[in-house]
C-alpha cells in the first residue's frame, strides 16, 4: 500500500487528482453524513483504489478536513467579495450576506455536516474560526458605515451575537423538509435584523424595551410591583 507523505511534492495532474478525490470525498459525505463514510466508499465513488487514496490522504478525518478547510475558504471569498465599495443599503446588504451563506450551505449540505461532527484538524478549525469573524466583521463594519458614533468595540460585538443568531437557526435549516425551509430561512432573515435594527437607532433614543428595563432598574426593589 502507497503511504501518504505530507511532504511531497505534487505536479498539476496531482494536484486535480486530489480535487477529484475531494469532490468524490463531499458527495460521499453529503449521502451518507460522516460517520457512516469510509474510505474505501470515498475510493470506490472516485473509481480508485484504496491505495491511490492514501497517497493523497491518510484516514478520514483528514480528508474531512481537508474538504471543510476548502469549503470555509470559499464561503469567506464569497462573503468578501460582497458589495465591497459599500453601496447596498444597511438591510439589502445584511439580506445579501444571509443568502449567500443559506446558497452556499444549500450546495454544499456536506460542509455543515462535517463541521458539526467531524473532528477537524487544528488548520479546519481555524479556517472555520475565519470564517465566522469575516461574517461578524462585515456586520460591524456595516453598523460603523450606518451608526459612526458606535465604537468598534461596540460593533464587533452586535456583529459576534448576529453570528451566533445564524448558526442557531442554521442548524434547524439544514435538517429542515423542504417545506419549512422557506419558513426558517425568512425567520432567519427577520431575527438577524430584528436584533439589528434597533442599534441603528440614533444616539439620544432608546428602543422601548431597553427604556423600560432601564427605568425598572432605577425604582427601589421595595417600591417594585410583582407583573
Amino acid at each position: 500500500m502507497s503511504i501518504f507523505d505530507p511532504n511531497r511534492k505534487r505536479n498539476a495532474r496531482g494536484e486535480k487528482r486530489r480535487e477529484d478525490l475531494l469532490r468524490a470525498a463531499a458527495r460521499v459525505f453529503g449521502r451518507l453524513g460522516y460517520y457512516e463514510t469510509t474510505t474505501n466508499a470515498i475510493a470506490a465513488e472516485a473509481d480508485v483504489s484504496p491505495a491511490t487514496l492514501y497517497q493523497f490522504f491518510p484516514n478520514k478525518e483528514a480528508i474531512a478536513s481537508a474538504l471543510a478547510s476548502m469549503y470555509a475558504r470559499q464561503m469567506a471569498d464569497a462573503e468578501r467579495s460582497l458589495d465591497p465599495e459599500g453601496t447596498l443599503s444597511f438591510e439589502d446588504a445584511i439580506h445579501e450576506l444571509i443568502d449567500i451563506c443559506i446558497r452556499f450551505n444549500r450546495e454544499h449540505p456536506e460542509f455543515h455536516t462535517l463541521v458539526v461532527n467531524a473532528p477537524l484538524s487544528e488548520e479546519a478549525r481555524g479556517e472555520k474560526q475565519a470564517l465566522g469573524q469575516v461574517f461578524a466583521e462585515f456586520i460591524a463594519k456595516r453598523l460603523q458605515l450606518a451608526r459612526p458614533d458606535l465604537s468598534r468595540a461596540e460593533c464587533s460585538h452586535h456583529g459576534k451575537v448576529a453570528l451566533m443568531i445564524f448558526r442557531g437557526i442554521l442548524n434547524e435549516l439544514v435538517s429542515a423538509t423542504r417545506k419549512s425551509r422557506p419558513w426558517l430561512r425568512h425567520a432567519m432573515h427577520d431575527a438577524i435584523l430584528g436584533y439589528l435594527q434597533p442599534v441603528l437607532a440614533p444616539a439620544n433614543t432608546t428602543p422601548p424595551l431597553q427604556r423600560r428595563r432601564r427605568i425598572t432598574s432605577e425604582i427601589p426593589a421595595s417600591r417594585r410591583q410583582s407583573p
